[in-house]
């Protein structure tokens, strides 16, 4: 009995000294694991409070954006994306620009300023009508579903005042013109009004809209035309407004075809049509019409109204952009498609900047 508790006092040091190093071992590795298990704590309540301003900063500009009353009206009109109204606004400054220069005058900034309002109104009073039209149809499409008519912010009747509202406005602005632009002005209502319609009877609604689009360029000429030269004189001197309508048709087909391609999935899904579904299989040779034959017209008609060369060559560098938008344009990308739109304004201005320059110059 003694020898054996002899021999554990023995053993028993032995074992500890054994053990030393794992106890070492387990202390540091310990003592590691602590430290890694901090660092893990302090980045994940650094990511949580990052989360917790972006939170704070995403609630306030949510309450900010409701408090504004008019922001849903705003949205209705468009008047946060003004890229389409600039597309309506060329035409009719075109034609504007290019009756001074037939009658060989000086350019009427009052009446650039003056189309300016009244293609505004008449914008917006579009826009309105399509989102009436297509209320049930926007909120299934992802590009759309936000609209305020759609998403229920705005309803039917307060959407008709305000159509109301831009309708007086552009009517201030025609009563301002001579009495054939009044007219013609007038006539315009009706492509406006069937427009939304469009897409469900024809694979061109693009053909009604760039009747509507291109309205101005008739307009314009008339404005200035028929107010400097003799009524029986009229009728002839319309020869250069219907040939630059047509260039104005074709651009439009070109740009709004390269729009249509965002919603052709959703188009198809709900029994819509547009020209992106009708060119389909084609689609850059059918861009290269249309944009062929909208530089084609334009080049006549400064022939017809007596251009200088630098004209012809803003139309060298908007034909450049023509083949740029193709060159570049991906037709299944929404946010492509949506960059090569926009990008017709540039083609618009440098338009204008060729009939201006060559109206100053003479």
């Amino acid at each position: 009995m003694l020898s054996s508790r002899l021999i554990y006092k023995l053993k028993n040091p032995l074992l500890a000294l054994k053990n030393r190093p794992k106890i070492l071992y387990t202390t540091f590795s310990s003592s590691k694991s602590s430290k890694l298990v901090q660092d893990d704590v302090k980045a994940r309540q650094e990511k949580l409070e990052e989360e917790r301003i972006r939170a704070e900063l995403t609630s306030m500009e949510k309450k900010q954006s409701q408090n504004w009353i008019l922001e849903p009206y705003v949205k209705l009109m468009r008047l946060n994306k003004l890229a389409p109204f600039w597309l309506v606004y060329w035409p009719g400054a075109w034609g504007i620009l290019g009756a001074a220069s037939y009658l060989n005058t000086h350019p009427d900034f009052y009446m650039l300023a003056l189309f300016g309002i009244g293609g505004l109104a008449m914008r917006t009073a579009g826009c309105i009508v399509n989102d009436i039209w297509d209320k049930n149809y926007d909120n299934k499409v992802e590009r759309t579903k936000d609209r305020p008519l759609a998403s229920g912010q705005i309803a039917i009747p307060a959407a008709l005042g305000l159509l109301g509202l831009n309708l007086s406005v552009a009517l201030s602005t025609l009563l301002q013109l001579n009495l054939t632009t009044q007219v013609l002005g007038a006539c315009c209502l009706f492509p406006v009004a069937i427009y939304p319609a469009a897409k469900r009877f024809t694979n061109w609604p693009q053909t009604v809209l760039g009747a509507t689009f291109s309205w101005g360029a008739l307009m314009g000429w008339s404005a200035i035309v028929c107010s400097n030269l003799p009524q029986d004189a009229n009728i002839l001197s319309f020869l250069p407004a219907v040939v630059l309508y047509f260039g104005c048709m074709n651009w439009t087909l070109f740009y709004d075809t390269i729009y249509a391609f965002q919603d052709i999935k959703f188009d198809k899904k709900l029994g819509l049509k547009s020209s992106a579904m009708a060119i389909e299989k084609r689609p850059v040779r059918w861009l290269m019409g249309f944009s062929s034959l909208c530089i084609t017209n334009l080049a006549l008609f400064g022939w017809m109204t007596g251009q200088e060369p630098i004209y012809y060559m803003s139309l060298g560098l908007a034909a450049a952009h023509f083949v740029k938008q193709m060159a570049f344009v991906n037709l299944k990308s929404p946010e492509s498609c949506a960059k090569q739109f926009r990008s017709n304004n540039t083609l618009g201005a440098i338009v204008t900047f060729g009939l201006l320059a060559s109206l100053l110059i003479k």
